[in-house]
C-alpha cells in the first residue's frame, strides 16, 4: 500500500551555505517558509540573475512511521540537491525539472531533513555548459511529499495501449510489486466498467484487459477513464488515462484515424517575480489560457519537463503535449551525458500514462548531431515507452534523422528584414536561408524527402515585440504570426507548427531586450494579450468561443503618416459591420483567395475607407455576426481620457492548506469604452491586510494595466486589498478557507 502526504509547510530556509550547516538543528533561527519556493525575490527587470546561482538550504523535521518503509518525494528541485538526513549525506540529484525520492531509515521517528541546493549553472548538468536563452530559478519549486509504503506497492506502472479498430482497444497494465499479493484492477467510467484480479508476484507483473470500446480522447473531447488498483480495501495506485490514436506521418499528423492540424505555442514555466515557484493552481491556469484563451490544440514544454499538474491539466482540458527534455544548444560531455539520460527515465516514467502527451522530445533544443548520445536516448525512450514517437528538435537541414519526427526550428520567414539589413550589413545566421518568402520551408527542402515533420519553433526573437510598443510594431508581430500559421495550414505534408512562443520570459544578459526579459509571447509575462493571440484565438470555433479583435488602438498619430487603415480584424465571426460616427459604413466578410485563405478564419481587412490629417475623427465601433445575430462588439472613442481604474480578480476565496495559495489581481486602466489606454505610466499603489503582494506594493503600469499576485501567509484568513492609481480607488476582499 502506498499513501502520499503533502509536506510543504513547516519549513526553514538559509539564504547562504556553508560547510556543516546541514548539521544545524535549532531551525528556528532560518526563516520558515511555504513551498513553492524561490530562493531570492526578483523584481521584473534588470536583476543580476547570478543572485540565485549560488548555494542554499532547506530543513524540515519529518516523522515518521517506523514499522513502514518512508521516502520524501521531490517533485523538482533546481539545479543540484544534496539531502542529507540527521547531518549524515544520503543522496545527490542532478537537474531541476525531473522527480526523485529518498528513503528515510526506520531508525527513529523523527528525522531532520536538510537540502543543499546549488543554483548554479553547472557544466557537468543539462541544460548547463553553455549560454542559454531561459533563466532555471534555484529552489525547491515543486511539491515534496512523505510517501509511505508498506506490503505490497506499485512501481513504475504502465498502462500499455493498443488499437485495435475505430474507438476498439486492448491494454496492458505493466507494473512491479516487492511482494506478492492478490490485485483487484478497476477501469471505469461512464461508458466503461472492467473489473479482474492478478497474482502478482515479485518483480515484473502484466494484467491484460480484455477488447474495449471507448471514447477516444482529444482536444475536442477530452474523454479520461478512472484507473485503479486494490489489494481488498486498500487503494495502491489511482490515475487518470484515455484511450487515442497519435501518429505523425509523411502526410501529416494523425489523431484518431482523422488528418488534424496541429496549432500550439511553446510555453516557458517562468511567472514575474517568483520565477518558477508558483503553485500548481497557476500552473492550470495556463492550461486553461493556452486551450481556451488563445485557442492552441498543442503546447511543446520548452525546454525541459513541466509540472505533473501541468500535464495533468492538458489531459483534463484536451491539449496535445509535445514533451522535451532539458537543454538547450549545448551537448556536455561525460557525465553531463549520463545525467541527459536519467532525465529521460524520470521525464518518460513520470509521463508516459498521460494521454495529451503524443509525442518525446528525446535531443536538446536547436544542438549539432551527435550519433552516439542520440541513439542512446531515442533507445531508453523507445525502450521505456513504445506507444510513442520520439522527436528531436533541430534548425538544421538534413541532420542525421535518428527519430521518428523530423521536428524542426523554422525560421526562415523574416517579413523581409534580412533584405533590408543586407543593404546595410551582411547577415549570417542560421535563419538566413535562401528561400521564397511564403512563410515556411518545404519538407523536402529541410530533409531531403518526406518524413513525419512538425514545425516547432518560428517568429520569437524575429520579431521580439513588447505589449506596450507602436501600433505598427504590434500589427506587423500578428501578422508574421499569422503568415506561418497560414503556410503550415497550407502544406498538407507538416503536421502542424508549434509557434515561438505564447508568453514572455526572462532570460540571461545576453539575450532578450537587455532588460532580462524576452519579448517573444504572443502574451506578455503577467499572461495579458498582445495582438498576435488574436491570431490563435480566433481560429477557435465560434459557436463555443466567439472573438473579434481589430488590431487597432483607433488613434490619428500612431502609425505611419498618420494612416488608420488597413484595420485587420482577427475574428472567427462570419461577417463584421463598421459603424463610424454613429452611422454605418458596411458589412465587411473575408476576401476569398485572400493573403490568409488556408486559414480555418482568415482575418477581415478593413480598408476601404479612411481619414486624412486635418479631417474631423470620430468613434469607431465594429460588430461581429454569426449566423446573423450580433455576438460580439468593440468601441473606440476619438477622444480617449483617463476614466476608470477597474480591478478584476481571479479568486473570491482561496483555500489555506501546507502551501501558499494566490489570487491574480488585474488592475486596468481605461478610457470611456472600457480600453487600456496602452501609453500610460506609473504604478498603481495596493496597499493590503493580510497576505502578502508578490513584487511589492507599487504595480507597474505595463500597457495600460497593472498586474500583480497575492499570496496566502499562514496566518491568513482574509486579504483586504485597496488599489489607488490617481484619483481613484478600488477595494478587494477575498476570503481564505481551511
Amino acid at each position: 500500500m502506498e499513501s502520499r502526504q503533502r509536506i510543504n509547510d513547516k519549513w526553514f530556509f538559509s539564504s547562504t551555505y556553508e560547510t556543516d550547516l546541514e548539521k544545524e538543528t535549532e531551525l528556528e533561527t532560518f526563516e520558515a517558509i511555504q513551498l513553492p519556493h524561490n530562493t531570492v525575490n526578483l523584481p521584473y527587470q534588470y536583476f543580476d540573475e547570478k543572485s540565485y546561482q549560488k548555494e542554499t538550504c532547506y530543513f524540515r523535521k519529518v516523522t515518521i512511521d517506523p514499522m513502514v518503509r518512508n521516502f520524501i518525494r521531490f517533485e523538482g528541485v533546481m539545479a543540484v540537491a544534496e539531502v542529507y538526513l540527521n547531518g549524515e549525506h544520503v543522496a545527490t540529484h542532478k537537474g531541476g525539472y525531473t522527480p526523485f525520492e529518498v528513503e528515510l531509515p526506520n531508525t527513529q521517528t523523527e528525522h531532520l531533513l536538510a537540502v543543499v541546493v546549488d543554483g548554479s549553472e553547472r557544466d557537468d548538468v543539462p541544460p548547463f555548459g553553455a549560454a542559454i536563452d531561459y533563466l532555471t530559478y534555484s529552489g525547491i519549486y515543486r511539491d515534496v511529499f512523505l510517501v509511505e509504503r508498506h506490503g505490497v506497492f506499485i512501481e513504475e506502472p504502465f498502462f500499455k495501449i493498443k488499437n485495435k479498430a475505430e474507438n476498439t482497444y486492448t491494454a496492458e497494465l505493466v507494473f512491479n510489486v516487492q511482494e506478492a499479493g492478490t490485485l483487484q484492477v478497476l477501469l471505469t467510467g461512464e461508458d466503461l466498467a472492467i473489473e479482474g484480479t492478478i497474482d502478482a508476484t515479485v518483480g515484473a507483473n502484466t494484467f491484460v484487459f480484455p477488447e474495449m470500446t471507448v471514447n477516444e480522447w482529444s482536444p475536442e473531447n477530452p474523454h479520461l477513464y478512472e484507473l485503479v488498483i486494490l489489494e481488498e480495501e486498500d487503494l495502491l495506485y489511482q490515475q487518470k488515462v484515455g484511450f487515442r490514436r497519435a501518429e505523425f506521418t509523411k502526410d501529416g499528423f494523425y489523431l484518431n484515424g482523422e488528418n488534424y492540424s496541429i496549432i500550439g505555442l511553446n510555453r516557458h514555466q517562468d511567472y514575474p517575480y517568483v520565477g518558477y515557484a508558483m503553485p500548481e493552481e497557476w500552473q492550470v491556469e495556463d492550461v486553461r489560457v493556452l486551450k481556451h484563451e488563445l485557442g492552441l490544440n498543442m503546447v511543446r514544454t520548452s525546454h525541459y519537463p513541466q509540472s505533473l499538474a501541468f500535464i495533468a491539466a492538458c489531459d483534463e482540458l484536451g491539449l496535445l503535449v509535445f514533451e522535451e527534455i532539458p537543454g538547450w544548444q549545448h551537448i556536455g560531455e561525460g557525465e553531463w551525458h549520463d545525467v541527459l539520460l536519467q532525465n529521460v527515465r524520470e521525464m518518460v516514467v513520470r509521463d508516459r500514462n498521460n494521454p495529451s502527451v503524443v509525442l518525446w522530445g528525446v535531443r536538446v533544443n536547436e544542438s549539432d548531431d551527435h550519433h552516439e548520445l542520440y541513439t542512446k536516448t531515442n533507445a531508453l525512450c523507445r525502450e521505456l515507452d513504445p506507444t510513442r514517437q520520439t522527436g528531436g528538435v533541430r534548425y538544421l537541414e538534413r541532420s542525421e534523422f535518428l527519430e521518428d519526427v523530423y521536428t524542426m526550428n523554422d525560421f526562415s520567414y523574416d517579413g523581409g528584414d534580412t533584405e533590408r539589413l543586407k543593404r546595410e550589413i551582411e547577415v549570417a545566421t542560421y535563419d538566413n536561408v535562401q528561400v521564397e518568402r511564403k512563410g515556411l520551408r518545404t519538407v523536402e527542402q529541410v530533409v531531403g524527402e518526406k518524413v513525419p515533420y512538425l514545425v516547432t519553433e518560428y517568429a520569437g526573437h524575429m520579431y521580439p515585440t513588447k505589449r506596450f510598443d507602436q501600433e505598427e510594431r504590434l500589427i506587423e508581430h500578428a501578422m508574421r504570426h499569422a503568415v506561418v500559421v497560414n503556410a503550415a495550414y497550407e502544406n498538407p505534408n507538416i503536421s502542424g507548427a508549434v509557434g515561438w512562443c505564447a508568453f514572455d520570459y526572462h532570460t540571461h544578459e545576453n539575450f532578450g531586450s537587455g532588460d532580462r526579459i524576452c519579448y517573444h509571447g504572443v502574451m506578455d509575462n503577467f499572461r495579458v494579450s498582445k495582438f498576435a493571440a488574436s491570431v490563435y484565438a480566433s481560429q477557435q470555433d465560434p459557436k463555443q468561443n466567439p472573438i473579434m479583435v481589430p488590431l487597432t488602438n483607433w488613434t490619428r498619430g500612431d502609425r505611419n503618416m498618420a494612416q488608420s487603415v488597413p484595420i485587420y480584424v482577427f475574428t472567427n465571426c462570419d461577417e463584421i459591420e463598421v459603424r463610424y460616427n454613429g452611422k454605418s459604413r458596411g458589412f465587411y466578410q473575408r476576401e476569398e483567395g485572400g493573403k490568409f485563405s488556408h486559414l480555418p478564419y482568415p482575418p477581415i481587412v478593413l480598408k476601404e475607407f479612411n481619414f486624412l490629417w486635418g479631417e474631423p475623427f470620430g468613434p469607431l465601433d465594429v460588430i461581429g455576426y454569426l449566423n446573423g445575430e450580433v455576438v460580439v462588439t468593440k468601441e473606440y472613442t476619438n477622444e480617449p481620457v483617463l476614466h476608470d481604474l477597474v480591478v478584476e480578480t481571479s479568486h473570491e476565496t482561496l483555500i489555506k492548506s501546507d502551501r501558499w495559495a494566490a489570487a491574480k489581481i488585474t488592475m486596468k486602466i481605461v478610457d470611456q469604452k472600457g480600453n487600456l489606454l496602452p501609453f500610460l505610466m506609473g504604478s498603481v499603489r495596493l496597499e493590503n491586510e493580510g497576505g502578502e503582494v508578490l513584487g511589492g506594493n507599487d504595480v507597474p503600469v505595463i500597457g495600460g494595466s497593472a498586474v500583480c499576485w497575492v499570496r496566502t501567509l499562514p496566518e491568513t484568513d482574509q486579504i483586504k486589498l485597496v488599489a489607488t492609481y490617481g484619483e481613484f480607488k478600488k477595494e478587494v476582499t477575498i476570503q481564505v478557507e481551511g
